[in-house]
């Protein structure tokens, strides 16, 4: 008869009637070895005698009369004189000395301590130190936490910079006036900014441009035809009806597919991967008859029914720890419940 029977994993409570093990010794008191398996321990007893042969006993505390040699500190030993051992003389500190000439020294400047790394530094008459100024030198970039300010009448600056120009720019060179323009194709063109215009053009049945005011506007006309390849990155969504000629690898977004979507009636359906002969293949499907899920080969994708050679395997989570608390349709050969108790059973 098919019941629940318990699978006994590591973590599991389990009942016996008898453990053997083959690698245990008659009178041999047992401990956990490596990876918590059963192992001898060394030590012995026949129900009158402990024998500790030559292993070592630690413990907090123990009382009574012992023999033998003793380890440890003896930290908890009374009546025991032990001996003091050597003081330590505290060292003769630090000497002060003073500066001859003679010698190399290390001189500190005023306020250098308190200097950060890369600041550029400035004198503070009222406290008598060096301080950091609000500007930065990495070596390469001068930066401050404010604009930078240059005054004086031969005052300038060179190089290339960034950021927002001021002024009437009528000392500037260089500035553009040919707009270069290169199209995906590789082809290219190039407008003067002064005497010509650039104009954009669309292509029939996929693009269509139009310009009012200062506002061009790209877009696509009411029926669009794609002579070569489409790909689409985001989401796509037909209204009307999609046709399918040719389709190599299918990624489907949805996370859901409803398949028999045309029946009224409980039914059998599912997947056929084809395997060399048109239309027969490995099939995973749903067995309405049995109410479960399986697998078979060489199956028919023109058929309306489907008989499993193997089922699924189906895990149960329980709400408490009796196993024939699982719904109806999962008391089934070779399913698995597991309980809050972390208990496991598998039907069979």
């Amino acid at each position: 008869m098919a019941t629940w029977k318990k699978v006994i994993v590591s973590g599991s409570a389990g009942e016996f009637t008898s453990v053997t093990s083959s690698v245990l010794t008659d009178n041999n008191l047992i401990i956990a070895g490596v990876g918590g398996a059963f192992e001898n321990s060394g030590l012995t007893y026949d129900g009158t005698t402990l024998n500790l042969g030559s292993a070592k006993v630690e413990a907090a505390e123990f009382s009574g009369s012992f023999s033998g040699s003793f380890q440890g500190d003896g930290s908890g030993l009374t009546g025991v004189i032990a001996t003091n051992p050597n003081s330590i003389s505290q060292g003769t500190g630090i000497v002060p000395f003073s500066y001859n000439g003679l010698t190399a020294q290390t001189v500190a400047i005023s306020g250098a301590a308190a200097l950060s790394d890369d600041a550029i530094t400035k004198w503070d008459s009222t406290d008598g130190k060096f301080v950091n100024s609000s500007l930065t030198d990495n070596g390469t970039i001068i930066t401050g936490t404010t604009s930078l300010q240059l005054t004086g009448a031969n005052s300038n600056l060179s190089g290339s910079f960034s950021g927002s120009f001021q002024g009437d720019g009528s000392q500037l060179t260089g500035i553009a006036t040919t707009l270069d323009v290169s199209a995906s194709n590789g082809s290219g063109i190039s407008i003067d900014l002064k005497t010509q215009d650039l104009t954009i053009t669309g292509t029939a049945n996929e693009i269509e441009t139009s310009a009012a005011g200062t506002t061009i506007t790209i877009g696509l006309p009411n029926d669009v035809t794609i002579s070569q390849d489409l790909t689409v990155s985001r989401n796509l969504t037909v209204f009307g009806t999609a046709s399918f000629q040719n389709t190599t690898n299918l990624d489907v977004a949805d996370r859901f597919i409803l398949m028999a979507s045309g029946s009224n009636a409980p039914g059998d359906g599912g997947i056929v991967i084809q395997q060399g002969t048109q239309g027969i293949g490995e099939a995973f499907g749903y067995d309405n008859a049995v109410t479960r899920w399986g697998v078979t080969g060489s199956f028919d994708g023109s058929q309306a029914t489907f008989t499993p050679d193997a089922f699924m395997a189906a895990v149960v989570v329980g709400a408490g720890t009796d196993p024939n608390a699982a719904p109806a349709r999962y008391i089934k050969e070779g399913n698995i419940f597991v309980g809050t108790d972390q208990s496991i059973y598998i039907y069979s």
